[in-house]
This record gives C-alpha cells, structure tokens and sequence, in this order.
C-alpha cells in the first residue's frame, strides 16, 4: 500500500490519497489536482507526486 499527504503538493488538498501502486496514487492525486481547479499538470507538479508517495510498511 502506498499514501501520498497532497497537503502541500496540490493548492487546497488536504486529504491522504492511497493506493496499492505508486501509479494509482499519481493517477488519483492528478484527478484530485483536476477536480480543485487545476488546468495543467506540469513536470513539476508530477515530480512532487512523485516525492509525496511513500510506501507504508506492511
């Protein structure tokens, strides 16, 4: 299992985002961006989705 707090990482999140893979948590914080008015994603954005997920420990 795998988290990503987007507090911090996507402008009025504040919620915990979680998934089995990495990439459903990026796939579900880019809809999450989306849904909060976010237009564009950049490469930027996508690097710290990247350093936001953490795996938890089992």
């Amino acid at each position: 299992m795998y988290e990503m707090n987007c507090a911090g990482v996507i402008p009025g999140c504040e919620r915990i985002i979680r998934a089995d893979s990495p990439a459903e948590v990026i796939r579900r914080a880019v809809m999450q961006a989306r849904q909060l008015g976010v237009d564009r994603i950049t490469p930027t954005m996508m690097d710290q989705f990247r350093q936001a997920t953490t795996e938890l420990p089992h």
